[in-house]
C-alpha cells in the first residue's frame, strides 16, 4: 500500500506546476503550403522568438491520418497563460491576416509535462520526434505508472543520452491520454538509440527491479491499455516555425 501511496504521489506532484502545451492541429488547404509556412515562420519570429514572448513549436506530422498536416504549440510555464489571450493584439491580428487564410483549424487539447517521470539529459538534440500516444483503463492506471517511473530512473542510471517527455492529457481527450515523446537526430539517430542505449537501459531496468521485470512490467502495460489504446506517429520539429528555445 505504501508503494501505491508514493507512485500516486509521484505522479501527483509532477502536475502541481507543470508546465502546459497547448496544442492544435492544422490542416493546410490545398495549394497553400508555401503561403502557410512563410507565414508561420515571420509570424513567429516577428512575436515569439524574444526573451518574455509567447513560446510556439511547430511539428509536422510525418506519418498517420494527419499527415503533412502540422501541430503548432503554446508552450507555457503555466495554465494560467490561457488567461492572456487576446484576440485583437497586434500579434493575433497579423496571425488572422498572414496565416488563417490558408488552414482549417483541427483537434486542440491540452497536455500538461511530468517532470518527475520525464528524462532529459544535459545535451538533448534531435527534431525527430518518435510519439507513442497511449490510452490506459482506469484499473490499469498503477501499472502503467509505475512503468514509465521505472523507465525514467532505469534511463538515468544507464546514463541514456536521448531526451524523453511525458506528457498527459488534462483537456480535449476521451479517456486517459499520455504522450511520450522520444526525441531523435533523424531516424539514423533514432535506430541508433534504439540499439546498444535501448539494451542497457533494459539491463539496468532488469538490475534494478529483478530479472524479466522489464518484459513484465511491459506486458502489463500492454494490459492496462483500451483497445486501440496505443498509437505510434513521428513528427519533425521544423526550426523556422518555432521559437528558438524548447523547454
Amino acid at each position: 500500500m505504501k508503494k501505491i501511496i508514493l507512485l500516486i504521489a509521484i505522479f501527483i506532484s509532477g502536475f502541481v506546476t507543470a508546465q502546459v502545451g497547448q496544442s492544435r492541429i492544422l490542416k493546410v488547404k490545398d495549394g497553400q503550403m508555401d503561403k502557410f509556412i512563410s507565414g508561420v515562420s515571420k509570424k513567429t519570429k516577428m512575436f515569439n522568438d524574444n526573451e518574455g514572448s509567447d513560446k510556439y513549436f511547430t511539428f509536422r506530422i510525418l506519418t498517420g491520418p494527419n499527415t503533412n498536416d502540422f501541430i503548432r504549440v503554446r508552450w507555457m510555464e503555466s495554465i494560467s497563460e490561457l488567461d492572456n489571450y487576446n484576440p485583437d493584439s497586434e500579434e493575433q491580428k497579423y496571425w488572422q491576416k498572414n496565416v488563417m487564410p490558408y488552414y482549417t483549424e483541427g483537434t486542440a487539447r491540452v497536455w500538461s509535462r511530468n517532470a518527475n517521470l520525464s528524462y532529459v539529459p544535459e545535451n538533448p538534440s534531435g527534431d525527430l520526434r518518435r510519439v507513442i500516444y497511449y490510452n490506459y483503463k482506469d484499473s490499469g492506471e498503477q501499472d502503467f505508472w509505475r512503468f514509465r517511473q521505472r523507465v525514467k530512473k532505469a534511463m538515468e542510471a544507464s546514463g541514456y543520452e536521448s531526451a524523453m517527455n511525458v506528457l498527459w492529457c488534462s483537456s480535449g481527450c476521451s479517456g486517459n491520454w499520455v504522450q511520450v515523446r522520444f526525441h531523435h537526430d533523424g531516424y539514423l539517430g533514432q535506430e541508433s538509440d534504439y540499439g546498444e542505449p535501448l539494451q542497457s537501459m533494459i539491463q539496468k531496468y532488469n538490475e534494478m527491479y529483478g530479472e524479466d521485470a522489464y518484459e513484465q512490467d511491459s506486458n502489463n502495460v500492454d494490459e492496462s491499455l483500451t483497445t486501440d489504446g496505443r498509437r505510434i506517429r513521428h513528427l519533425m520539429l521544423i526550426p523556422e516555425m518555432s521559437s528558438s528555445s524548447w523547454n
